[in-house]
């Protein structure tokens, strides 16, 4: 299961659930700022060290940006190669 934590105004999320919504990739959008996702937000930011999105999971892998990618289509081949 692919997750992605974002923020709607965030540029950088929009082009990586339009791009997951291209390819037909399967996913559950978390936003960051709804209440109701507070705590497994905050788990999500301690695991990444610090505060940044998007950040993807792809059990048991954890997807930071500047870390493991820095580009929406770096992520988007790293997500496509976890899937397959």
């Amino acid at each position: 299961m692919v997750k992605v934590y974002t923020d709607k105004r965030c540029k950088y999320c929009n082009e990586l659930k339009d791009k997951l919504n291209k390819y037909n990739i399967i996913f559950e959008d978390i936003d960051v700022d709804l209440e109701k996702n507070s705590a497994e937000v905050k788990k999500i930011f301690e695991m990444a060290g610090e505060v940044i999105i998007p950040i993807i999971t792809i059990k048991p892998h954890l997807l930071v940006p500047k870390r493991s990618f820095n580009t929406i289509d770096q992520a988007l081949k790293i997500i496509l190669n976890l899937i397959k």
